[in-house]
């Protein structure tokens, strides 16, 4: 139950700080939910997933390949689902800072309600399928 109630609340606190922002357009206080809602993304996929791995910046994920790279040099063992993830999140990372910059010419501060929708949504429905699956397997001998 209450990882269900953190992702939901954790999602729903970042959601609605960027909503927050669009109305604070030109406020200083813009900034500063900013912050918190990257520092509260990072808080919950770090907490959450239990392995360190942060989700709002990738300078650790081009370290992390260096040393995989090294690694796989000496003929050393590589996790190669480290290796893809870090991937995954890179591509996923530029992608979105480039569909975010051009979103931000054409709605400027107020693009950020498609994150927040998507952010929110996704939290809200996570907490409905753990709900689903844990009653399923309560239902289990």
């Amino acid at each position: 139950f209450i990882g269900k109630f953190y992702v939901l609340a954790a999602a729903i606190g970042e959601s609605l700080w960027l909503l927050v922002i669009v109305l604070a357009t030109g406020s200083a206080i813009g900034l500063y939910l900013a912050s918190a809602a990257v520092g509260l993304q990072n808080g919950m996929a770090s907490t959450f997933s239990g392995m360190v791995f942060r989700t709002t910046h990738v300078t650790g994920m081009f370290t992390d390949l260096g040393i995989y790279i090294g690694q796989r040099l000496r003929g050393l063992a590589v996790d190669q689902l480290r290796i893809g993830l870090s991937l995954l999140v890179i591509g996923a990372f530029v992608l979105g800072g480039v569909v975010g910059a051009m979103l931000f010419v054409r709605m400027h501060e107020h693009m950020l309600v498609i994150p927040a929708t998507l952010t929110g949504a996704c939290g809200a429905g996570y907490a409905l399928y753990s709900h689903r699956h844990l009653r399923t397997h309560d239902r289990l001998p």
